[in-house]
Parts: C-alpha cells; sequence; structure tokens
C-alpha cells in the first residue's frame, strides 16, 4: 500500500472486515450488495495493494492467513480511530456525532430490571446524530467483540471476566429451572418432585457456559446444548429436556400452562447482569455519554441480588 492512505484503501479494508466477520465471500454478498466476482476483484486489488495474500478461497473454503489477521486487527483499529476523530469534531461544534456499536445477550428486554430502553431514551434526548447499531449474541461472542473493537459496549451476565475488559454492575436477572407440559415430572405435585428426580432428567445446558468454573446447585445430566434463550426455551418446551431459563422470560409460557418451574426454592439462582467495556483505550464522548446514561437509567433499581450461582 503507498505510504498515502487513500479513501481507496479504506473502502477496500472495509470490504474485507465484513469478509472476514461473516465468514466468507459467499456468506458476505449479501451484505455488501455486489457480486461474487466483484468482491473477488476488491481483495485481489486490496491484496496488490498491500502487496501480500490475506486470504485462502476457493474450494478449500475461506480462511485467513497470518499476514491477513493482522491486517484485519489492524483494520478494527483503524475505524475505531476514525469513528473516534468524527467524534470529537463532532464534540467541538457541541453536538454527538458518530456510531455507537452495542451488544447485549438475547431476550432481555422483559427483565423490568434490565434498563436498556430507558438508557437509549435517555441517549437519544441529548442534541447528537449518533447511528446506534444494536447486536444479539451470546456473552463470550460480545466480550470477543468488545476486545476487538467491533462493539463499544456489551451487556451481558459474564461469567468469567476477560482480562482485557473493565465491567459494571448493572442489575440480576433470577433464573429458573423449568419443565415442559409433555414433560414426566410437569403432572406431579410440587411436593413430589425431588432433587433426584431433577438431576436423572435429561437438561439442555447453555454452550457458551461451556469451560466456566460455575458452581451448579445440582448435578445435572446434559443432554443437549443451546447457544441462545430461544432455542434452550424450544428444547424445554419439547417436554424432553428441563432446563434454566429467566424467570420474566418463562412467565407467559408458565401462565399459559405449557411451563412449571421445578424446585425454584431450592434450585433458582440469579445472574449478574454487567456492562463490558475495553480497558486501555480512549473513549469517546459518544461512549462516554452513553455509559452515563445506562448508569442513571439503572441508579433507581433496587439491588436484588441473592448470589451469582450459574448452572452450565
Amino acid at each position: 500500500m503507498a505510504p498515502k492512505l487513500n479513501d481507496i484503501d479504506v473502502k477496500l479494508l472495509r470490504v474485507f472486515a465484513a469478509i472476514v466477520e461473516a465468514g466468507g465471500f459467499a456468506a458476505a454478498q449479501a451484505q455488501l450488495n455486489v457480486s461474487p466476482s466483484r468482491i473477488s476483484t476488491q481483495i485481489a486489488d486490496l491484496e496488490a495493494r498491500l502487496g501480500m495474500r490475506l486470504c485462502q478461497r476457493g474450494r478449500v473454503g475461506f480462511g485467513l492467513t497470518d499476514k491477513g489477521r493482522a491486517v484485519y486487527e489492524a483494520s478494527q483499529r483503524l475505524f475505531a480511530g476514525l469513528e473516534d476523530f468524527r467524534a470529537e469534531v463532532g464534540a467541538m461544534r457541541g453536538r454527538l456525532v458518530g456510531e455507537l456499536q452495542i451488544g447485549v445477550v438475547d431476550n432481555t428486554i422483559s427483565n423490568p430490571d434490565s434498563r436498556l430502553d430507558d438508557a437509549i431514551a435517555r441517549f437519544r434526548g441529548r442534541d447528537n446524530d449518533v447511528h446506534i447499531v444494536m447486536h444479539i449474541a451470546a456473552p463470550s461472542e460480545l466480550e470477543r467483540a468488545v476486545l476487538d473493537g467491533r462493539l463499544h459496549a456489551a451487556i451481558g451476565a459474564f461469567h468469567h471476566h476477560a482480562a482485557g475488559l473493565a465491567y459494571e454492575r448493572l442489575f440480576v436477572e433470577e433464573q429458573t429451572l423449568y419443565c415442559g407440559r409433555r414433560h414426566p415430572l410437569f403432572a406431579r405435585p410440587p411436593e413430589a418432585v425431588t432433587r433426584a428426580d431433577v438431576t436423572a432428567a435429561a437438561y439442555a445446558h447453555r454452550g457458551y457456559m461451556a469451560g466456566t468454573k460455575a458452581k451448579r446447585p445440582a448435578a445435572f445430566r446434559p443432554a443437549a446444548t443451546a447457544y441462545h434463550m430461544e432455542a434452550l426455551a424450544v428444547l424445554v418446551l419439547s417436554g424432553r429436556y428441563i432446563g434454566y431459563l429467566p424467570t420474566h422470560y418463562a412467565a407467559p409460557w408458565v401462565e399459559r400452562g405449557q411451563m412449571r418451574p421445578l424446585l425454584p426454592r431450592e434450585l433458582a439462582y440469579h445472574s449478574l447482569f454487567e456492562v463490558a467495556t475495553r480497558k486501555g483505550t480512549h473513549r469517546t464522548l459518544v461512549v462516554r455519554a452513553f455509559l452515563d446514561d445506562l448508569r442513571r437509567a439503572h441508579r433507581d433499581v433496587p439491588p436484588r441480588d441473592r448470589g451469582s450461582v450459574p448452572p452450565g
């Protein structure tokens, strides 16, 4: 690449980043809204300008070279720097300007203690021209996205803190063990369900909890894996598995008689939800303003944390 960074260089780097994040040329085609041949030409142009091969493509599939991975990581820092510049210039004019990338775990909207919507309302009430982009992902995916600069902040229950991230408490979420209407335990009276019955049942666990050193309230028998709450709910509703769901999220199914809690006094627990941001980086005025509004929105939530005891 020429010593002077040109607009075309930045555009090509954005195309390359989109391909990397989509996992390949075909997956990025719809997002970029260009033909496969055009994408291939753009990456070839970028490789020629850089003087190095960035990725493998063809019948063997898509894969980054070591240099390609390094270029992708450098491009993320470049994009963040450009966004920071835009935000700082906007601040000089008395306005919040730029982009705000926020990540959150799925199905928190029905939790009355989650005030993300209030925080966004406060933030948009400021004098700003900020484009907000919301992402839904599993906690580990959110943490990776914050670490590599794709997200400014992420909200979730992070059971093993990453060294490069800073975490701030927001609220807690109750998790209860459930079975579906077709499960053998559903028709039993509450007093007839024992811990032995629960531990003998097929258990659907959260895949993103694998590898965490969590204290489990019972020795469950994992028989299925889900990475999102909706998938976990489907497994529970099938009647073939028991599983933990946020109490607020499961409430509609409980009210309709499609789910019931199992030993809630013994086995329910609370997850601590936090906002994660990257350490050691300059926070733009946009990010600082959003975090301040997020804190203010959660300030009046009464603490109900009874300890975080997340089962896998």
